[in-house]
């Protein structure tokens, strides 16, 4: 069912007031602080019906009403005024973008600490782990029993590990590995390299099948080394000063999602979209499990692919227009630096002829 109007007008009204005061809202302040005209008896049935719609509830036997994750989640989609971000709050923002991101890993765990600073909320950064993969392989002979096998990335690294065999090999046989090592093994993730995958390559190396599980481990152990995530984690102790978190319990469960750090990228690699995201706490476990929570995050993407995120967490009656306008900003902002330093590394390389950097 639509909502009206006036339902609109209503669930704004009690949703910018509860943020505002932490208080169940009545029609009778409603009629008397946000300009109703019509009676106290009609904000009642409006408020009735926004409740039978899921909307708003009714906390223990008080005669106000609060917000639902779904009256939460209509009032940041679609009835939130645009907050403006003052000057204080672009320049120090302004300031995170346009410094030289020489390590993103820093950059973002600065951007926490602002984002912290600025909303009065815990943050958090998360850098996602390198997804890379093998755009060709090439081979280099050390001796009868030991060579190097090179493995050229989609991000312009080059990794590279050396094999030891117990039995000889030629330059021939090694030429022979290279070409189905390129068959097999280029264009794919360290968790793409399967059991079917190992089968399919050892057969295509014949009477060198023998060499088939030592290259594959190489090549997983390149693939994977460094694949792991990153995050930073900023003004946990601010959401002590909230009324929701409190009590030790409620302090305990807010706590344990930003302490255990799974948590956060289970929260993140199941993002819903890949611009801004929204959980809020609906009470029960299909989204947040933590009492009285919201967390809202905004990804950071370089081309157009994501490889991090920033995000706020506090009370589910947070300031959803001011973290939004930061997170929006700092998010986007990050990501259009990226794209143009990668921009000016790209004709670098062009112009000197190279774009690979050695890490192996």
């Amino acid at each position: 069912m639509e909502l009206s109007e006036r339902k609109k007008r209503i669930l704004k009204s009690i949703v910018d007031s509860y943020i505002a005061s932490g208080e169940p809202i009545g029609s009778k302040y409603l009629t008397t602080s946000c300009d109703f005209t019509v009676s106290p008896a009609t904000i009642r049935n409006e408020m009735s019906e926004l409740e039978d719609m899921g909307y708003l509830e009714q906390p223990h036997t008080s005669a106000g009403r609060v917000p639902t994750a779904l009256g939460f989640k209509t009032y940041v989609n679609s009835l939130m005024e645009k907050y403006l971000l003052t000057m204080d709050e672009l320049k120090v923002l302004n300031e995170l973008i346009s410094f030289k991101m020489t390590e993103l890993s820093d950059t973002l765990e600065q951007a926490s600490k602002l984002i912290s600073k600025i909303t009065n909320y815990a943050s958090f950064a998360v850098l996602q782990a390198p997804e890379r993969t093998a755009l060709r392989f090439e081979t280099v002979f050390i001796d009868e029993t030991d060579f190097l096998i090179v493995m050229i990335c989609d991000n312009d690294a080059v990794r590279s590990s050396r094999v030891k065999l117990r039995e000889p090999i030629t330059k021939e046989d090694l030429q022979t590995l290279q070409a189905a090592m390129n068959a097999s093994l280029t264009g794919l993730h360290a968790e793409e390299i399967t059991m079917p995958v190992f089968i399919s390559f050892e057969q295509s190396l014949g009477g060198l099948a023998r060499m088939a599980s030592a290259c594959v481990k190489a090549v997983y152990d390149m693939l994977s080394g460094d694949s792991k995530e990153e995050v930073h984690v900023d003004g946990v102790t601010k959401l002590l000063s909230y009324p929701e978190f409190s009590d030790i319990s409620s302090a305990k469960s807010v706590l344990s999602i930003i302490e255990e750090q799974s948590k956060l990228i289970d929260l993140l690699s199941g993002a819903k979209s890949d611009n801004l995201n929204l959980y809020i706490d609906d009470g029960g476990e299909a989204e947040l499990p933590v009492k009285d929570t919201s967390c809202v995050f905004c990804p950071i993407k370089v081309n157009g692919k994501k490889i991090g995120a920033i995000g706020v967490i506090g009370p589910k009656r947070m300031n959803y227009k001011k973290v939004i306008a930061s997170l929006n900003y700092l998010a986007s902002g990050i990501s259009v630096e990226l794209d143009e330093q990668n921009k000016t590394e790209l004709l670098k390389g062009e112009h000197n002829g190279s774009g690979t950097e050695q890490d192996g």
